[in-house]
């Protein structure tokens, strides 16, 4: 059960990442996590009110270092953010849910398996990008309605968070790719 922080823990590193570091294999430090969230950028083209609450997940995935809590929470906001992020590319007449938002997203070539930095060899088929058609609408209903599990790297929600915005509104090649470049 979480407990309410005692004021001379706020500053400390939360308990739970050295729990999770016997199992994931290292414990983070500070300075590094906000190394690579700095690193993590979307194109000038993105909408300001993506850009901002791209920053805010980014806040508190650096913020789960003190309380490891608020990892769950980044990664409802990064699919809270890239339902968004799919409603103001579509532009749809009709309420679309976010699975169908994927999937029209999928169809229209908006995102491929080549965009996202975590796919080392995309293959023209687009598996990945059809498989989160239904995994990502899953993720967040299980976030959404509640869940005690502990879950690893918010870290990397950020990134493929990025990701896939970025696709959604190409960017200036050359400094997007500088970018991306240097944190690969």
């Amino acid at each position: 059960m979480e407990e309410f922080k005692r004021l001379e823990e706020l500053t400390q590193m939360d308990e739970k990442h050295r729990l999770m570091g016997t199992v994931f294999g290292s414990v983070p430090n500070l300075e590094g996590m906000h190394r690579y969230l700095d690193q993590e950028t979307l194109h000038d083209e993105v909408p300001d009110e993506i850009k901002g609450q791209f920053n805010v997940a980014k806040n508190m995935a650096l913020y789960s270092y003190f309380f490891y809590a608020l990892s769950p929470e980044v990664h409802l906001k990064t699919y809270s953010l890239i339902e968004h992020a799919l409603r103001l590319r579509a532009k749809p007449k009709d309420r679309m849910m976010l699975k169908a938002l994927l999937k029209h997203a999928v169809a229209q070539g908006w995102v491929s398996d080549s965009g996202f930095r975590h796919i080392k060899n995309p293959g023209p088929s687009n598996e990945w990008c059809k498989s989160m058609i239904e995994a990502i609408p899953s993720l967040r209903n299980s976030k959404a309605h509640g869940s005690t599990m502990l879950v690893g790297d918010c870290l990397h929600h950020i990134s493929v968070c990025a990701d896939l915005i970025n696709q959604l509104f190409p960017g200036n090649g050359a400094r997007n790719k500088a970018i991306h470049a240097a944190s690969a």
